[in-house]
Protein backbone atom coordinates (compact mmCIF):
# COMPACT_ATOMS: atom_id res chain seq x y z
CA UNK A 1 0.00 0.00 0.00
CA UNK A 2 2.57 2.33 1.10
CA UNK A 3 4.61 1.21 -2.49
CA UNK A 4 1.51 2.40 -4.32
CA UNK A 5 1.55 5.40 -2.43
CA UNK A 6 4.80 6.50 -3.10
CA UNK A 7 4.71 5.46 -6.95
CA UNK A 8 1.55 7.47 -7.26
CA UNK A 9 3.65 10.12 -6.12
CA UNK A 10 5.85 10.31 -8.95
CA UNK A 11 5.42 13.16 -11.53
CA UNK A 12 6.20 14.00 -15.19
CA UNK A 13 8.66 17.22 -14.36
CA UNK A 14 8.62 20.00 -17.14
CA UNK A 15 11.04 22.12 -17.01
CA UNK A 16 11.30 25.30 -18.93
CA UNK A 17 14.83 26.31 -20.34
CA UNK A 18 15.24 30.08 -20.55
CA UNK A 19 15.36 32.04 -17.52
CA UNK A 20 14.07 29.22 -15.95
CA UNK A 21 17.08 26.82 -15.97
CA UNK A 22 19.31 28.98 -17.90
CA UNK A 23 20.21 32.00 -17.55
CA UNK A 24 19.76 34.47 -19.99
CA UNK A 25 21.62 37.63 -18.64
CA UNK A 26 24.55 36.80 -20.78
CA UNK A 27 22.92 37.74 -24.02
CA UNK A 28 22.85 41.67 -22.95
CA UNK A 29 26.45 40.89 -22.57
CA UNK A 30 27.20 39.73 -26.07
CA UNK A 31 25.49 42.41 -27.46
CA UNK A 32 27.63 45.02 -25.55
CA UNK A 33 30.53 43.04 -27.27
CA UNK A 34 29.25 42.91 -30.46
CA UNK A 35 27.57 46.05 -30.99
CA UNK A 36 30.11 47.67 -28.95
CA UNK A 37 27.62 51.19 -27.90
CA UNK A 38 26.77 52.14 -24.48
CA UNK A 39 25.68 50.44 -21.63
CA UNK A 40 22.49 52.38 -21.56
CA UNK A 41 21.91 51.42 -25.09
CA UNK A 42 23.00 47.88 -24.82
CA UNK A 43 20.37 47.44 -22.13
CA UNK A 44 17.28 49.05 -24.65
CA UNK A 45 18.44 47.24 -27.57
CA UNK A 46 18.12 43.96 -24.91
CA UNK A 47 15.00 44.62 -23.18
CA UNK A 48 13.13 45.61 -26.72
CA UNK A 49 14.62 42.42 -28.11
CA UNK A 50 13.26 40.20 -25.34
CA UNK A 51 9.99 42.25 -25.30
CA UNK A 52 9.28 41.57 -29.05
CA UNK A 53 10.27 37.84 -28.54
CA UNK A 54 7.61 37.36 -26.66
CA UNK A 55 5.46 39.69 -28.59
CA UNK A 56 5.75 37.90 -31.83
CA UNK A 57 5.62 34.22 -30.50
CA UNK A 58 2.17 35.40 -29.20
CA UNK A 59 1.63 37.04 -32.39
CA UNK A 60 2.28 34.04 -34.75
CA UNK A 61 0.30 31.59 -32.38
CA UNK A 62 -2.76 34.00 -32.36
CA UNK A 63 -2.70 34.45 -35.99
CA UNK A 64 -2.31 30.83 -36.69
CA UNK A 65 0.87 32.22 -38.96
CA UNK A 66 3.66 29.78 -36.65
CA UNK A 67 7.44 30.18 -37.33
CA UNK A 68 10.14 28.16 -35.26
CA UNK A 69 11.40 30.03 -32.22
CA UNK A 70 14.63 30.17 -33.76
CA UNK A 71 13.04 32.65 -36.60
CA UNK A 72 10.90 34.15 -34.40
CA UNK A 73 13.91 35.68 -31.75
CA UNK A 74 15.46 36.49 -34.84
CA UNK A 75 12.98 38.70 -36.54
CA UNK A 76 12.73 40.14 -32.80
CA UNK A 77 16.51 40.91 -32.88
CA UNK A 78 16.06 42.64 -36.23
CA UNK A 79 13.41 44.70 -34.90
CA UNK A 80 15.03 45.51 -31.73
CA UNK A 81 18.25 46.98 -33.61
CA UNK A 82 16.28 48.78 -36.25
CA UNK A 83 14.43 50.81 -33.21
CA UNK A 84 17.61 52.04 -32.06
CA UNK A 85 19.14 52.73 -35.83
CA UNK A 86 21.39 49.78 -35.04
CA UNK A 87 22.35 48.17 -38.57
CA UNK A 88 25.01 45.58 -37.61
CA UNK A 89 25.88 42.98 -40.77
CA UNK A 90 25.08 39.34 -40.95
CA UNK A 91 27.93 38.19 -39.20
CA UNK A 92 27.69 40.13 -36.21
CA UNK A 93 23.60 38.91 -35.92
CA UNK A 94 24.68 35.38 -35.98
CA UNK A 95 26.94 36.29 -33.32
CA UNK A 96 24.79 37.96 -31.13
CA UNK A 97 21.94 34.96 -31.82
CA UNK A 98 24.63 32.99 -31.13
CA UNK A 99 24.83 33.62 -27.16
CA UNK A 100 21.25 32.13 -26.95
CA UNK A 101 23.25 28.37 -27.80
CA UNK A 102 25.81 29.41 -24.86
CA UNK A 103 23.78 30.19 -21.57
CA UNK A 104 24.92 29.35 -18.25
CA UNK A 105 22.85 27.31 -15.70
CA UNK A 106 21.18 28.51 -13.02
CA UNK A 107 23.24 28.17 -9.80
CA UNK A 108 21.55 24.55 -8.53
CA UNK A 109 20.41 23.47 -11.77
CA UNK A 110 22.32 20.05 -12.15
CA UNK A 111 21.62 19.53 -9.12
CA UNK A 112 18.04 20.06 -8.72
CA UNK A 113 17.64 17.73 -11.71
CA UNK A 114 19.76 14.81 -10.58
CA UNK A 115 17.78 14.84 -7.40
CA UNK A 116 14.86 14.77 -8.78
CA UNK A 117 15.20 12.31 -11.31
CA UNK A 118 17.52 10.08 -8.65
CA UNK A 119 13.60 9.79 -6.37
CA UNK A 120 11.69 8.42 -9.57
CA UNK A 121 9.96 11.37 -11.58
CA UNK A 122 10.43 12.05 -15.38
CA UNK A 123 12.57 15.06 -15.86
CA UNK A 124 12.29 17.09 -19.05
CA UNK A 125 12.16 20.58 -21.15
CA UNK A 126 9.47 21.85 -21.85
CA UNK A 127 10.07 24.96 -24.10
CA UNK A 128 9.03 27.19 -26.71
CA UNK A 129 12.12 26.77 -28.47
CA UNK A 130 12.43 24.72 -31.31
CA UNK A 131 14.17 21.69 -31.28
CA UNK A 132 17.23 22.38 -32.50
CA UNK A 133 17.98 25.45 -30.01
CA UNK A 134 17.08 23.20 -26.87
CA UNK A 135 19.32 20.16 -28.15
CA UNK A 136 22.29 22.74 -28.40
CA UNK A 137 21.91 24.61 -25.29
CA UNK A 138 20.96 21.31 -23.43
CA UNK A 139 24.23 20.02 -24.23
CA UNK A 140 26.48 23.57 -24.22
CA UNK A 141 24.93 23.81 -20.54
CA UNK A 142 25.94 20.24 -19.21
CA UNK A 143 22.03 19.56 -18.70
CA UNK A 144 21.67 16.53 -21.12
CA UNK A 145 23.07 13.98 -19.05
CA UNK A 146 20.67 14.67 -16.08
CA UNK A 147 17.31 15.12 -19.14
CA UNK A 148 14.95 12.17 -19.69
CA UNK A 149 13.83 14.49 -22.89
CA UNK A 150 13.56 17.55 -24.71
CA UNK A 151 10.11 19.17 -25.32
CA UNK A 152 9.50 21.80 -27.77
CA UNK A 153 6.10 23.50 -28.22
CA UNK A 154 7.39 23.44 -32.12
CA UNK A 155 5.99 19.63 -32.11
CA UNK A 156 2.44 21.35 -32.19
CA UNK A 157 3.61 24.69 -33.83
CA UNK A 158 2.18 26.71 -31.18
CA UNK A 159 3.85 28.32 -28.56
CA UNK A 160 3.53 28.33 -24.76
CA UNK A 161 1.17 29.36 -22.96
CA UNK A 162 -1.40 27.66 -25.76
CA UNK A 163 -2.87 24.60 -23.56
CA UNK A 164 -1.37 22.24 -26.61
CA UNK A 165 1.80 22.37 -25.73
CA UNK A 166 0.66 21.37 -22.00
CA UNK A 167 -1.04 18.54 -23.55
CA UNK A 168 1.39 17.55 -25.72
CA UNK A 169 3.82 17.15 -22.85
CA UNK A 170 1.45 15.17 -21.33
CA UNK A 171 1.04 13.31 -24.30
CA UNK A 172 4.55 12.67 -24.51
CA UNK A 173 5.27 11.22 -20.80
CA UNK A 174 2.22 9.11 -21.21
CA UNK A 175 0.53 10.53 -18.46
CA UNK A 176 -2.55 12.58 -17.26
CA UNK A 177 -1.94 16.26 -17.54
CA UNK A 178 -2.63 16.61 -13.46
CA UNK A 179 0.17 14.12 -13.28
CA UNK A 180 3.00 16.35 -14.93
CA UNK A 181 4.07 19.47 -13.21
CA UNK A 182 5.17 22.64 -14.88
CA UNK A 183 8.19 24.41 -13.32
CA UNK A 184 8.73 27.53 -14.74
CA UNK A 185 10.36 31.00 -13.57
CA UNK A 186 7.75 32.62 -16.01
CA UNK A 187 4.74 33.47 -14.26
CA UNK A 188 2.42 33.71 -17.56
CA UNK A 189 3.79 30.08 -18.08
CA UNK A 190 2.87 28.89 -14.09
CA UNK A 191 -0.64 30.75 -15.61
CA UNK A 192 -0.70 28.82 -18.82
CA UNK A 193 -0.25 25.44 -17.44
CA UNK A 194 -2.44 26.30 -14.63
CA UNK A 195 -5.18 26.74 -16.58
CA UNK A 196 -4.38 23.70 -18.98
CA UNK A 197 -4.67 21.52 -15.61
CA UNK A 198 -0.92 20.93 -15.00
CA UNK A 199 0.46 21.38 -11.29
CA UNK A 200 2.83 23.91 -11.14
CA UNK A 201 5.49 25.48 -9.71
CA UNK A 202 6.87 29.14 -9.78
CA UNK A 203 10.47 29.51 -9.40
CA UNK A 204 10.14 33.23 -8.82
CA UNK A 205 14.00 34.33 -7.85
CA UNK A 206 12.20 38.14 -7.99
CA UNK A 207 9.60 38.08 -5.68
CA UNK A 208 7.14 39.02 -8.02
CA UNK A 209 3.24 38.74 -7.63
CA UNK A 210 1.66 36.22 -9.63
CA UNK A 211 -0.05 36.90 -12.38
CA UNK A 212 -3.67 38.24 -12.07
CA UNK A 213 -5.33 36.34 -15.21
CA UNK A 214 -4.84 32.49 -15.21
CA UNK A 215 -4.30 29.81 -12.68
CA UNK A 216 -2.27 30.94 -9.59
CA UNK A 217 1.02 28.50 -9.02
CA UNK A 218 0.18 25.13 -6.95
CA UNK A 219 3.51 26.24 -5.00
CA UNK A 220 6.18 28.88 -5.23
CA UNK A 221 9.99 28.79 -4.21
CA UNK A 222 12.84 31.54 -5.19
CA UNK A 223 15.86 28.28 -6.29
CA UNK A 224 15.51 25.28 -8.30
CA UNK A 225 17.52 23.13 -5.82
CA UNK A 226 14.11 24.22 -2.92
CA UNK A 227 12.28 22.95 -6.09
CA UNK A 228 14.02 19.63 -5.38
CA UNK A 229 13.53 19.89 -1.89
CA UNK A 230 9.56 20.14 -2.23
CA UNK A 231 9.08 17.51 -4.60
CA UNK A 232 11.95 15.16 -3.60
Amino acid sequence: MWLCHMISCMAGLCFDMYGTLCDTSSVRARLGEVLDVPDRLVAAVDETWRRKQLQYSYQSAQMDDYEPFWTVTSHALDYALAAYDLDPDAEARDRIRDAYDHLEPFPGAVEALTRLSEAGHDVVVLSNGDPAMLERLAANAGLAPHLDDVLSADAVRTFKPDPAVYEHAAEALDRPLDDCRLISSNAWDVAGAGNAGMATSWVNRSRDPPETIGARPDREVSTLPAVADDLS
